[in-house]
């Protein structure tokens, strides 16, 4: 594994250019002008294109963020920021607390959503991630943040994880562009009260995230989180038998007072 140990020049370039795209794509005209020609062909090509490669931009400057957090102490950035603004009310709607088990699917070497559910919730936490590479990085910056008690790396992939049966919640990365072969597998691996939390881009968004369409989600119970000034929007999804079973439950408790 040829591990970042260094910050290669150019890095503070690739980072302000991922900050001009998440300012871009929250922007109000843009999405106006989207409206207007993002139905084109080669606007869908070119939105492909742009997506993949800010995708693997991403990924390399969040090594390189984690290496310098854990041996620099570097600062966060836009990205960072708008990130962390989405989260709270991910975990507030999703009721994550401190009896919660959560894992992250495509974590990455900085996951700032998992370390501050940690946090902030003491929420026990699975981050998983297919890149070796960022799987080291991210552990080390687990322990440099002293986290390492409540949040772990695992490098297995989604079926070898033995914490899935027990999971209260799942996080799907907005990078992850395998999101309907996931939840296809989630669906029968998890327990019908586990939440499944989607990250997504679709539209002017799909620039910098892999895009989702609810009308694709069967069997599913969905609740948006959509808000024009997040980088990416979420949907929560739950068993529909789960939901049911709640409401059965409460409906039961009031005939009992």
């Amino acid at each position: 594994m040829a591990a970042v140990n260094s910050v290669p020049e150019g890095f503070e370039l690739l980072s302000a250019r991922l900050d001009c795209l998440c300012e871009f794509i929250v922007c109000e005209d843009n999405e106006q002008c989207w409206k207007l020609c993002g139905h084109s062909d080669n606007i869908k090509q070119a939105a492909n294109r742009l997506r993949e490669i800010s995708a693997k931009a991403l990924c390399e400057v969040e090594k390189i963020r984690s290496y310098r957090a854990y041996n620099e102490k570097g600062s966060m950035n836009l990205y960072s920021s708008l990130l962390s603004a989405a989260v709270k009310e991910e975990w507030t709607y999703g009721q994550i607390d401190q009896t919660s088990k959560v894992i992250f699917i495509g974590a990455g070497a900085t996951p700032l959503s998992a370390f501050t559910i940690a946090k902030e919730t003491s929420a026990h936490v699975i981050c998983i991630d297919i890149d070796d590479e960022a799987i080291h990085h991210g552990r080390k910056l687990t322990h440099f943040l002293d986290l390492q008690r409540i949040v772990h790396y695992s490098d297995s992939d989604l079926k070898s994880c033995g914490f899935l049966e027990t999971a209260t919640h799942v996080f799907i990365a907005s990078l992850v562009p395998e999101k309907l072969e996931i939840l296809e597998e989630l669906k029968s691996a998890t327990r019908p009260e586990c939440k499944i939390i989607v990250r997504y881009g679709n539209g002017l968004k799909s620039l910098f995230n892999y895009p989702l369409h609810a009308d694709l989600l069967i069997n599913w119970h969905v609740d948006s989180l959509n808000l024009r000034t997040r980088i990416y929007d979420t949907l929560i999804l739950s068993n529909p038998k789960s939901t049911v079973n709640a409401a059965m439950v409460r409906e039961m408790s009031a005939i009992t007072r």
